[in-house]
């Protein structure tokens, strides 16, 4: 098994550094999405991790290896609930004891949830802070939050800052081939020029 490039210790205290989501990542730009339609127009290719073919319980950390995708929170399990997850029966849950954190192996340019509740993203790229999302969700389920951001990254951390459980019904990540990316960044640069 291939360590994260993050300790565990480093990505909970990683919550408490965080600043208010605007679409401005440090070195590029985010655009937030909460319609699912919407998300996968702009992505395009994505692939999807649905948590089934578990048991209840089952921790998770490294059965998503061979996708290049590693679960380093600490204490991400399988939690069975057909109504919570309307998908296909199957989510992540933390536990309540941390957050969500996945490692991807390739840096990735976007990244989505099915989910219920309320949800935060953080992105990382080596190591350091890049992207704080706004806080997605209101409560109820069949929820979805979507990001596309012109830098990659290769960790992101789910949270609910209210201290309830993070739970996610399906993961969707994906990188773009290297001209997408360049087009990506034009608009990034684009949309931040009309708005400074």
């Amino acid at each position: 098994m291939r360590l994260p490039n993050m300790p565990t210790g480093l990505i909970a205290s990683a919550l408490l550094i965080g600043w208010p989501g605007n679409g401005e990542a440090l070195g590029g730009f985010v655009e937030e999405f909460t319609d699912k339609a919407e998300w996968i127009s702009a992505v395009g290719r994505f692939t999807t991790i649905g948590f089934t073919g578990f048991p209840d319980g089952t921790f998770i950390t490294d059965q998503y290896a061979d996708l290049g995708v590693l679960f380093v929170g600490g204490n991400e399990n399988i939690f069975l609930n057909d109504f919570a997850f309307p998908n296909d029966g199957a989510g992540l849950d933390d536990g309540g004891f941390t957050p969500i954190a996945v490692s991807f192996d390739t840096p990735q340019a976007w990244i989505a949830v099915d989910f219920p509740g309320l949800i935060q993203f953080e992105l990382f790229s080596g190591g350091n802070l890049i992207y704080t999302s706004s806080e997605f969700g209101i409560g109820g389920v069949g929820k979805f939050a979507g990001l596309v951001s012109t830098e990659l990254f290769d960790l992101a951390v789910m949270s609910d800052r209210s201290g309830v459980d993070v739970v996610i019904d399906d993961l969707h990540f994906g990188v773009p081939a290297p001209s997408v990316l360049a087009l990506l960044a034009l608009g990034g640069l684009y949309s931040a020029r009309r708005r400074g």
